[in-house]
């Protein structure tokens, strides 16, 4: 069986999750491009592959954009007549639009809104398509071994990249300052940070599909205990709506960067 040929351009952090990931996937073959010398010579370090500086020409396979969005207009003026009509474009851009990208080429596109948890096979893609089908059976054979995927229509996108794609940050950011409260009530920085590691590593063994994040919160707490205080003493500070409010402001910025880039 011939193997499927993928290309990313942009290796910094998705780009690099991308490439972990598909590094242990079989029946691909990988073709990495990145104009910093210094990135280059990093993921030859890691991976004894030597990423291209530049586009010269792609005539099969799949092109993964791991760009940034102020970054596309030139890429596809730059690239467009290099991308043969057959390749599949595959977009994780936050807030590129498909029909954004249709106004520059006529491929299939798929647009995709992975998060950084790729890199471990453990990810969640949500997608959205020009085609019907699985061109190429990119989703079933390749996307399919990075995570869980699952189709979304494109209105959700905005939102789904403030929860899924934003998310491991919310809770980086949740962590930090769980570490921080520990050290500010006596531990140690080290003690509180190992703390909240070993904790966060634990956690995935207590999800199970059967259970809701409320069922989860009902099993640790109880009638008048330390987690009682402390979640009432959340719900006092309003964190449902803290919470609610950085949603909401991720997803109105990815909204923005959809006009921006569909203005450019």
């Amino acid at each position: 069986m011939e193997k499927l040929d993928i290309h990313i351009v942009g290796l910094g952090n998705l780009g690099s999750a991308f490439l972990k990931g598909l590094n242990i996937v079989d029946g691909i073959n990988l073709f990495l491009y990145e104009d910093l010398d210094v990135v280059r010579q990093s993921i030859n370090d890691e991976f004894s592959i030597t990423p291209d500086d530049s586009i010269i020409s792609i005539q099969n396979g799949v092109l993964i954009l791991c760009i940034k969005p102020q970054n596309i207009n030139n890429f596809f003026t730059n690239n467009k007549d290099k991308i043969d009509p057959d390749v599949l474009i595959c977009s994780p851009v936050a807030g590129l639009e498909i029909k954004t990208i249709e106004s520059f080429i006529d491929n299939k596109i798929l647009r995709i809104m992975p998060n950084l948890l790729i890199g471990d096979n453990k990810g969640f893609i949500p997608y959205v398509s020009n085609y019907d089908g699985d061109y190429f059976t990119f989703k079933k054979n390749v996307l399919a071994k990075l995570g869980a995927i699952k189709e979304f229509d494109e209105a959700m996108f905005p939102i789904i990249t403030a929860l899924s794609g934003s998310g491991p940050a919310w809770y980086y950011e949740l962590s930090s300052q769980l570490v921080n409260s520990g050290q500010e009530l006596g531990l140690s920085l080290d003690d509180s940070e190992m703390i909240i590691k070993e904790l966060v590593k634990a956690l995935p063994t207590l999800v199970a599909e059967d259970s809701s994040f409320k069922d989860l919160v009902e099993q640790v707490k109880s009638p008048n205990g330390t987690t009682e205080a402390g979640l009432n003493s959340l719900n006092n500070d309003s964190f449902d709506r803290i919470i609610l409010d950085a949603i909401q402001k991720a997803t109105h910025r990815s909204t923005e960067i959809s006009r921006e880039l569909s203005n450019e």
